[in-house]
């Protein structure tokens, strides 16, 4: 990983959607033609293939999480399947009948098509993929048609992102580049989530695909750049004392140790907080893998609503054994 990013590019995932000629989409198709899908690949990838309901939960929700997978997979009636390998996972039937998916590129965006397309070269020879000359390969998602391709970044912008003047600015600034700038919704969310963004592209029926790559690598990593500055003069720029952080740390902790917070909104608002004090080198009780075991434990897909008790008592449990 590239020292530079940590803390601002949370995941990142790289998507090769293709769909099967003859087929309807996963968004219209019966169970008895994704179970025709899953016996196709089941016959290429033998035991590699595993079933969505064989899936261990920690996994589930990496997977959902980091955009490989729908959140509302598992109330689908369709077989859906996922192979598993070291450096790709392959998702099937469910929002199209082929993702390959290449996560945890960070700033290499270039290597991580790479390494989808050769992929998608071998599956090329298995199956016909849904083709139009004029749009492209089809997708379920009128925006993936043309390459087939989904990039997704989940950024943590806290410097930088200080306005919705700033906001816009940059939004629009990355769209020149044919990428879409937008702020986070978690799931059982009322509002978006403070200081997360999703970087995604868009209008990606290119010639020239590897230079297209390129300009998205070079226009993210002067994001990033640029929000590590903001970052080094956040209290300066902000007019924030030192006192006024360590304050605000107190108060965090504090609600987190009584039990105060309740609602998915509060506990992960609080969570970002320390996380973004930390970042700016303050000491927390919790450290950086507790905050993030935290945030990753208290979003889970299992979790129902933006007030779950389930979540509550995790939350709490945890707490109190520190």
């Amino acid at each position: 990983m590239i020292e530079y990013s940590k803390d601002i590019i949370l995941n990142t995932n790289l998507s090769i959607k293709r769909n099967i000629e003859a087929y309807d989409f996963p968004t219209s198709m019966t169970r008895e033609k994704s179970l025709e899908v899953i016996s196709a690949f089941k016959d290429i990838y033998k035991d590699e293939l595993v079933l969505l309901e064989d899936i261990d939960e920690i996994s589930l929700n990496e997977y959902i999480n980091d955009g490989l997978l729908s959140e509302d997979c598992l109330e689908k009636d369709l077989q859906i399947g996922l192979v598993l390998k070291d450096d790709y996972i392959i998702t099937i039937n469910d929002m199209d009948h082929i993702g390959i998916n290449v996560r945890n590129f960070n700033m290499d965006l270039l290597s991580a098509y790479k390494k989808a397309r050769h992929v998608e070269e071998f599956l090329d020879y298995k199956f016909d993929f849904a083709f139009s000359p004029e749009y492209g390969y089809l997708t379920s998602q009128a925006r993936n048609a043309g390459l087939g391709l989904d990039i997704t970044y989940k950024v943590f912008l806290f410097g930088l992102v200080d306005s919705a003047q700033t906001y816009y600015a940059l939004k629009t600034s990355l769209a020149n580049e044919g990428m879409y700038f937008t702020k986070f919704l978690p799931k059982y969310y009322n509002k978006y989530a403070t200081d997360l963004y999703l970087i995604k592209n868009f209008g990606n029926y290119r010639e020239n695909v590897e230079e297209y790559l390129a300009d998205i690598e070079k226009a993210v990593d002067t994001l990033v750049r640029n929000e590590r500055r903001f970052r080094r003069d956040y209290q300066v720029l902000n007019r924030i004392s030192r006192d006024d952080i360590i304050d605000e740390i107190n108060i965090i902790e504090t609600n987190l140790e009584k039990g105060n917070l309740k609602s998915l909104e509060n506990i992960t608002k609080a969570l970002y907080g320390l996380k973004k004090y930390k970042a700016l080198g303050f000491k927390t009780k919790l450290d950086n893998d507790q905050i993030d075991y935290l945030i990753f434990n208290t979003t889970k897909n299992k979790y129902k609503g933006d007030r779950d008790k389930e979540r509550y008592e995790f939350l709490n449990s945890y707490m109190e054994g520190i």
